[in-house]
């Protein structure tokens, strides 16, 4: 049985906007349909010439802690995953499952800083969540990539997924618990973001 509490006193007070991610509120959608979602996305952003973002998710070392102790954990921190997702992004972005343990946010009308920012984000508010399995309480990272489309350069949207895998496996080669943006020279981490003002990094 795994439970989870957050060392962050403001987890968990969602903003009390209704945002659909999936089926049901907060949950992420199929990875057919979010790769549904994503392609008619792409197809809108490159007709009307706006932005728009995606990022890869992988939870650190889940595989591993779930051969350790069962699925139910897998299911938690999904769970876990999309309740953070609906507080930390608009209602137009969208969470869907990449694979078992891989998952894919759209995001329309967003650039690359933008969407590093976001991913970034997330990575802190899941670093703050504790997870309770039996007297154990573990501590898992997010490894994030991040691509976007800005211009009519990208002409297919499995180029950008592709573009998101590698910043992904930046993340993770890295040492995972980062956020990287895809560049056509170099990676970009969250690390080397500007000041937005924000006071969030």
């Amino acid at each position: 049985m795994a439970s989870f509490r957050s060392s962050d006193p403001g987890a968990g007070k969602l903003s009390g906007r209704f945002h659909r991610s999936g089926p049901v509120a907060g949950s992420p959608f199929s990875q057919a349909q979010i790769l549904h979602l994503m392609k008619t996305e792409f197809a809108r952003a490159r007709r009307y010439g706006f932005p728009v973002a995606c990022m890869l998710i992988h939870v650190d070392r889940l595989e591993a802690l779930v051969d350790l102790h069962g699925g139910a954990l897998r299911e938690a921190v999904r769970t876990e995953l999309g309740k953070l997702v609906q507080d930390k992004t608009r209602g137009a972005d969208h969470l869907g499952l990449a694979s078992e343990d891989r998952y894919l946010i759209v995001m329309p009308h967003t650039d690359g800083i933008a969407g590093l920012r976001v991913a970034e984000r997330l990575r802190k508010a899941f670093r703050n969540l504790e997870i309770q399995i039996g007297n154990n309480v573990l501590a898992l990272g997010l490894s994030i990539g991040v691509a976007s489309c800005e211009d009519q350069a990208t002409l297919f949207f499995d180029t950008l997924l592709a573009q998101a895998e590698a910043a992904l496996d930046d993340s993770v080669r890295r040492g995972g618990n980062r956020a990287c943006l895809f560049g056509k020279d170099r990676m970009t981490g969250a690390d080397e973001l500007p000041d937005d003002g924000s006071g969030e990094g």
